[in-house]
């Protein structure tokens, strides 16, 4: 684990010139700078954006392209440098990457080996968590925050594990781990096979995320509860 690179998606702005904080060069210079590896999802408009940032030319000629083309050849390439130690930086053709693109088949595949998956600053928690869950490339509901009340809380969740659709929903920091003990009681068309993921502190320095099936959760439980988190939750 200690020598696993990271998968790092980068909020691009939606213009192919200019948009970009200083925030967001910072991060893609010294992301160059260490020899992380740049996924770019279209050469030409990164090319643009790359120029109007003022960001190095020489880093463009070693772009990676990950796109409906290319992804077929490129995933092995990209999972088996993250497993290297290589740190692989994620840019979509502008917005967040995984959300409504290819990139989402990388981010399940570094989920599903234990590769940290994390991103740069964006304005809400909500986007981040389903795209760095890798579980849609489209079509998700936000279920906002689970009733209070005991039995309708139950029927939430009830409800959610027959639904045919990728579902998120977010509650009190303090109730964390009660939603995880809520999960595992809940009735799952694919049993303990279920997959989740729980993005922990999105946008702050304490980020940490769980991803894996509801067996997991439960060893997760016994062994490292998480405590009280600012989190958004994510059903597969």
């Amino acid at each position: 684990m200690a020598n696993l690179g990271q998968l790092v998606l980068v909020s691009t702005p939606i213009s192919e010139t200019g948009g970009a904080d200083e925030d967001l060069k910072h991060l893609l210079l010294n992301a160059w700078k260490k020899g992380s590896v740049i996924v770019v999802e279209d050469e030409k408009p990164a090319r643009r954006r790359w120029r109007s940032w003022d960001l190095p030319h020489e880093a463009i000629a070693d772009f990676i392209t990950y796109n409906e083309h290319s992804r077929k050849e490129n995933l092995p390439k990209l999972i088996d440098l993250l497993k290297k130690g290589r740190d692989v930086y994620l840019q979509s053709d502008g917005g967040m990457p995984g959300f409504c693109d290819p990139g989402r088949d990388l981010i399940f595949e570094a989920q599903s080996k234990n590769i940290r998956v994390s991103c740069s600053a964006f304005y809400n928690s909500l986007i981040p968590a389903v795209a760095m869950s890798g579980f849609t490339e489209g079509e998700f509901q936000f279920l906002s925050f689970p009733p209070r009340e005991k039995e309708q809380r139950a029927e939430f969740f009830k409800k959610m594990g027959h639904s045919q659709v990728t579902q998120a929903f977010m509650d009190t920091p303090y109730r964390l781990e009660r939603v995880c003990e809520e999960l595992l009681k809940t009735d799952w068309k694919k049993g303990k096979d279920q997959r989740i993921y729980i993005g922990m502190d999105i946008n702050r320095e304490e980020f940490s995320s769980f991803w894996g099936n509801m067996t997991d959760l439960d060893k997760l439980l016994k062994t490292n509860p998480p405590g009280k988190r600012e989190f958004v939750c994510v059903i597969d």
